[in-house]
C-alpha cells in the first residue's frame, strides 16, 4: 500500500464564518492571500474551479473541481497543476478540504490537503500553507 502525506492545518480567523468562505472563494480575496493566483467556479458540485496567475508575460494555471460544497461551512475540491501534472492520472490530484467551524464571532478553519503524492510534494504543500494562511488571517482581522 502506498504511502499517504497528508497536511492538516488549523486556524482560529476573528471573523464569521460567511467573511472566511468570501475569503476562499472570491477572486479578489484570493488573489491578496495566495501569492496573485485569482480563482475562478460557481462553487457547487461538479464544478470546475480555475486558478489562474499572471505573472512577466505569462500565464499559470491550475486546475480543479468542486467535490462537495455546503456555503459557509464545507468545501472539497481536487486541484492539481497541468504544466507539471497529467489530468488523466487521478493520482496527481490533491483532495483538499475547508471545513469552518463559527464559535462567538470567530471562526476555525480546517484545511486537509492529501498533497496527492510523495514526500517532496507533502514538504512544498505545508509551506504553501504554512505561508498562505498567516496572510488570510490577517487579511480578515484588519
Amino acid at each position: 500500500m502506498a504511502e499517504t502525506f497528508m497536511v492538516k492545518e488549523k486556524l482560529i480567523i476573528k471573523a464569521h464564518a460567511q467573511q472566511v468562505w468570501k475569503a476562499l472563494t472570491n477572486p479578489g480575496q484570493v488573489k491578496r492571500y495566495m501569492f496573485g493566483y485569482e480563482v475562478e467556479s460557481e462553487w457547487k458540485v461538479g464544478s470546475p474551479i480555475l486558478w489562474i496567475l499572471k505573472r512577466d508575460g505569462k500565464t499559470y494555471t491550475r486546475k480543479g473541481k468542486v467535490l462537495l460544497a455546503e456555503q459557509n461551512k464545507f468545501l472539497k475540491f481536487t486541484d492539481f497543476n497541468p504544466d507539471v501534472d497529467s489530468e488523466k492520472d487521478e493520482s496527481n490530484h490533491a483532495i483538499i478540504t475547508y471545513e469552518l467551524f463559527e464559535n462567538e464571532g470567530s471562526t476555525t478553519l480546517q484545511i486537509t490537503d492529501d498533497c496527492a503524492g510523495n514526500e517532496k510534494k507533502y514538504e512544498e504543500t505545508k509551506r504553501f500553507w504554512n505561508t498562505v494562511l498567516p496572510k488570510l488571517k490577517e487579511m480578515l482581522e484588519t
